[in-house]
């Protein structure tokens, strides 16, 4: 029994080595407004491992509108790959809102050993959607800080005009 417990004491350490992963940075944000631009942010994805390991790259949700390129590569013993992550809010629809999701990377060595270890990290993800279109009707969309400047400037002159017109009166 001594022996088997040396045995994993000894072993423990190796496993534990080869179960490595390092994905930086630890956590994601995006800030994104609907129908704007695709926002790109990177992650870079280290195998600290002495083995040659397939890595996929993915989100748990949304994969309609978050990307990773690539989504899968290889990756020598030490070596680091930098990832792009997109956020495309052009199909994003509704109001202003928080979105959060885990992002994946998975690793798994390239040769089939007497140990299969996969290893994985989840990296948090959060995306702040803005919606600052105001839909008119169907065919016109106006931005929401000119609706509300031309809603000022509607009650600025009706009170001047009402000023005006009781002023005018007592004359």
């Amino acid at each position: 029994m001594k022996k088997i417990l040396i045995l994993a004491f000894i072993l423990l350490p190796t496993l534990i080595q080869a179960a490595g992963i390092q994905v930086s940075p630890s956590k994601m944000d995006f800030t994104v407004e609907i129908g704007g631009e695709v926002v790109v942010k990177e992650i870079v994805v280290v195998n600290p491992t002495a083995d040659v390991q397939v890595f996929e790259v993915y989100p748990d949700e949304f994969s309609e509108i978050i990307k990773a390129n690539p989504a899968s590569f290889t990756l020598e013993a030490g070596a680091r790959k930098t990832v792009m992550v997109e956020v495309d809010p052009a199909d994003i629809e509704g109001p202003s809102k928080i979105i959060q999701t885990n992002f994946s990377v998975l690793g798994k060595p390239l040769v089939k050993s007497r140990l299969q270890t996969n290893t994985g990290v989840k990296v948090p993800m959060s995306i702040t959607i803005n919606n600052k279109l105001i839909k008119i009707d169907s065919n016109n969309k106006i931005s929401a800080e000119l609706f509300y400047l031309l809603l000022i400037i509607v009650a600025f002159g009706s009170g001047l005009v009402t000023y005006f017109l009781k002023h005018r009166k007592r004359k």
